[in-house]
């Protein structure tokens, strides 16, 4: 029987981890998404109590011998919680809103059956499969039955929907879905069947057996799983990568422009502003610097600035000038607003502003330092004397 090196495992082992792990702090917004959640933290503890360090731990806790079953309890739980999310894929989150409570109230059934059955075998010392007699009969009936009916259910809802599917990448889930079942509803089979012939006939995770290949069968399937729900997390973190990149990039204009309006800055209450999204936090500074410009460009004429400069270049120096004349107490120059300052709609727009900011602050200052006209300077720029601002 074939028992794979250390290295493989526990790198099946980070990425269901990990997986979990990430999907617990980023992408948990939406009932499918909790759902998802859920059974992966069920199959992640399935996992977990294969690891000899991590069963010495429970059953030093708990009991000897009680990690097992507890084991095959999660796998339960974990379909169970597949039931709930396929049918919110099938029917939508408000059709069967508590179906996620119920059929976990269900696998609580099966689940203690478990351990109830286990017991003897576990006063003995002994495996359940060692202890033999009618309990191992009920006891693979137990594990095996629930998860087969699941895996039939969510097999059928996967056909249905494969054909559904509007995209090529769900199409794809949805069949890896389906050869996921199926090796579920395989594996229940032969279970049963050994529960019932009192035979091995196969080395699967509900026999007390020793063997690493069941274990290791088990963990491949955990670890598929964890590769479709990996999609989502990464999608999630590109997005606040981009997000986070784009804000740093804003972020002078920001403190520029908000010093000089500080009143279109939204007051948040600390928990407020905790919560809000890597995207959320950008979009705000969007918004702000955007009320800010339509302040402060009232500042200045529509001709004042650089000629040659490029657009964008010319608008961040005009800004920059605005605000100094605002600072400085000039009042806003009125009917001369043009909005030349204004940049475009797109978050990409404001992020070519942010790029010629410092440069365009250096600009600005040599040009108040002239003492424009505009400002109350002389009309000779031979008279001109540096602003006492």
């Amino acid at each position: 029987m074939y028992t794979p090196p250390g290295f493989v495992s526990w790198s099946l082992l980070a990425l269901i981890w990990g997986t979990t792990a990430l999907r617990l702090v980023f992408v948990r917004s939406t009932v499918a998404e909790r759902r998802i959640n859920a059974a992966l933290v069920f199959a992640s503890l399935s996992v977990a109590l294969r690891r000899q360090w991590v069963r010495d731990i429970v059953d030093g806790v708990f009991g000897a011998g009680i990690s097992s079953p507890l084991g095959n309890a999660c796998i339960i739980f974990t379909a169970a919680s597949l039931i709930s999310l396929f049918s919110v894929w099938a029917f939508g989150p408000d059709r069967f809103r508590r179906i996620h409570a119920v059929t976990l109230a269900v696998a609580v059934l099966p689940a203690a059956a478990l351990i109830v059955l286990s017991g003897p075998a576990r006063a003995q010392g002994v495996g359940v499969k060692a202890a033999g007699g009618w309990q191992y009969t009920a006891f693979c009936i137990a594990y095996a039955l629930p998860i087969l009916l699941a895996a039939l259910l969510i097999a059928g809802i996967s056909i249905r929907s494969v054909r559904a599917a509007a995209s090529g990448r769900d199409r794809w889930v949805f069949a890896a879905v389906i050869a996921l079942s199926v090796f579920e509803v395989v594996s229940m089979v032969v279970v049963m069947i050994d529960g019932v012939m009192r035979t091995s006939a196969a080395d699967d995770a509900v026999t007390e057996s020793h063997a690493e290949a069941g274990v290791f069968l088990r963990l491949l399937v955990v670890a598929a799983g964890a590769v479709i729900a990996l999609g989502p997390v990464l999608r999630v973190l590109l997005r606040r990568y981009r997000s986070g990149r784009t804000a740093r990039r804003l972020l002078p204009v920001w403190r520029t422009l908000t010093a000089a309006v500080p009143e279109v800055v939204f007051e948040l209450r600390p928990e407020d502003r905790r919560a809000l999204s890597a995207r959320a936090r950008r979009d705000r500074m969007e918004v702000e610097i955007r009320d800010a410009i339509l302040v402060v460009d009232r500042y200045l004429p529509g001709d004042v600035g650089d000629p040659a400069a490029s657009p964008v270049r010319a608008a961040a120096t005009r800004l920059h000038l605005a605000c100094l004349a605002r600072a400085a107490g000039h009042p806003p120059v009125t009917g001369l607003y043009s909005g030349s300052s204004q940049p475009g709609g797109e978050p990409w727009e404001l992020a070519r502003l942010a790029d010629h900011w410092r440069d365009a602050e250096h600009v600005a200052a040599e040009l108040w330092a002239r003492r424009l006209p505009q400002f109350g300077g002389p009309a000779d720029p031979s008279a001109r004397v540096p602003a006492q601002v």
